[in-house]
């Protein structure tokens, strides 16, 4: 068995443990004693938490009682979360912390000690929690606290910073075209580089901006591939880190496309009252935002009427966005296609769905093969579900084989169900909407 001075697992219930300052035997005995308080005999067994945090066990329900007992969590919520998502382990925003420079390094500093590395089933933060992030953002914003900071003298690292700069670029691209797992190890050490950079100032006013600007596009995008490999609950961190670095920065933009991230997000995981609460966030506290971001929001806020059943909302939202976007943009109107069709699919019209995904397809870049090969297996579902069954399988096919030259978990959850949808015997569901991050845009450099 390995020793404990071993790097730290990503298991949700290793950031519990080590909080307490447990060792595997120091929990096994708490769960053991809190399991006789129950009136539940039990053994304090080291190998038995070691198995639940490396070997993915589920502990039995009179363990999991006995640790919610000891960290005093009410048994609703085991009820509610399946293990391990019920265990209090680096929820949302961090508490304490302002929203100026030192509150958004500090946030960072949480994050990449932590919370980029969880697994999937560490909690997503929704409903009144969320609306509890929602409110610390609209008193952040309402107050204007983001003084100018003072200029330390440090020297500023333009060359470094320049690289960052461009490697955010690239690494966009490269997402694109492989998906979140080819990036999100490169995103968390290219952070690391951004907050040792701006540990060393306060520098003069617009490079500090720079640098905070840098580091909230990188928590973007880390967000985003997050959520292409499946792990929700750090890619919430990540977007809400990402919203205090802008907010730091004065980049209103920037924080209106972290909000729209939150949003489909929300809509991918079925909370469609917190994506219509994100984009509220981002419209009403920041009105004067360039006509771009706003189409974004506002294919957002189609996403979410339409899982709500809101047809007339959701389609006048559509509508409000192809009047915002620019159309000498190359890919303005593959974007608005590609959004129009899964508001279509999540409305049920999936024969004007599909008509609309077939427009988007040849729109989008060949070198995008992670997009194509959601929009793809979009398409293939909207067919199989209008009854063009051969229509469906051409493109499942299509999807499959682009999902297999791509890091993207998400494009090969998505190829499958694509492919099933034309075996199955009946119906099958309407996919939960349009995968975070598709084509949303990334909006100028940083």
């Amino acid at each position: 068995m390995a020793d404990e001075t071993a790097p730290a697992p990503s298991h949700p219930l290793a950031y519990v443990r080590r909080s307490h300052g447990w060792s595997y035997q120091d929990l096994a005995r708490v769960v053991a004693e809190n399991a006789r308080a129950l009136g539940v005999p039990m053994a304090a067994r080291r190998e038995k938490v070691w198995r639940w945090e490396h070997w993915g066990v589920v502990p039995e329900r009179d363990s999991q009682r006995a640790l919610a007992r000891a960290l005093g969590v009410p048994l609703r919520d085991v009820d509610a979360r399946p293990w391990p998502g019920w265990l209090p382990a680096l929820a949302g925003l961090p508490e304490g912390l302002g929203w100026d420079r030192a509150g958004a390094l500090g946030a960072l500093e949480v994050l990449l000690d932590s919370g980029g590395r969880d697994p999937r089933g560490c909690p997503v933060v929704q409903g009144p929690e969320f609306r509890v992030a929602i409110g610390e953002w609209n008193r952040a914003v309402l107050a204007d606290a983001v003084p100018e900071p003072a200029a330390s003298g440090a020297d500023f690292d333009v060359e470094t910073t320049a690289w960052l700069e461009w490697g955010l670029h690239g690494l966009c691209r490269l997402d694109g075209r492989l998906g979140g797992g080819a990036v999100r190890h490169r995103v968390e050490a290219d952070l690391r580089i951004a907050l040792e950079l701006v540990r060393q100032g306060p520098f003069a006013a617009a490079d500090d901006v720079r640098l905070l600007r840098t580091a909230a596009a990188l928590t973007r995008l880390g967000g985003r591939a997050a959520v292409d490999t499946g792990r929700h609950g750090a890619a919430q961190r990540y977007f809400l880190t990402g919203l205090r670095l802008a907010h730091a920065a004065g980049d209103a933009p920037q924080a209106a496309r972290l909000w729209a991230e939150l949003s489909l997000q929300a809509v991918l995981n079925g909370r469609h009252d917190d994506a219509l609460a994100g984009v509220a966030a981002a419209e009403d506290a920041l009105p004067a935002l360039p006509p771009a971001v706003r189409a974004t929001l506002a294919m957002c806020r189609a996403r979410a009427h339409a899982g709500l059943g809101g047809e007339p909302a959701a389609r006048r939202a559509l509508e409000e966005a192809a009047g915002l976007l620019d159309p000498a943009r190359d890919d303005a109107e593959a974007e608005l296609l590609a959004h129009s069709g899964l508001v279509l699919l999540d409305l049920g019209h999936p024969g004007e769905a599909a008509r609309t995904l077939d427009k988007a397809l040849p729109l989008l870049p060949p070198s995008h093969r992670r997009d194509l090969a959601l929009h793809t297996a979009h398409a293939a579902l909207a067919r199989a579900l209008s009854g063009d069954l051969d229509g469906a399988r051409r493109l499942a096919a299509r999807a499959a084989g682009l999902a297999r030259t791509c890091l993207s978990p998400r494009a090969t959850e998505a190829a499958e169900r694509a492919l099933a949808a034309t075996s199955a015997a009946g119906q099958p569901a309407v996919e939960g909407g349009l995968d975070p991050g598709d084509g949303v845009d990334y909006g100028p450099a940083p």
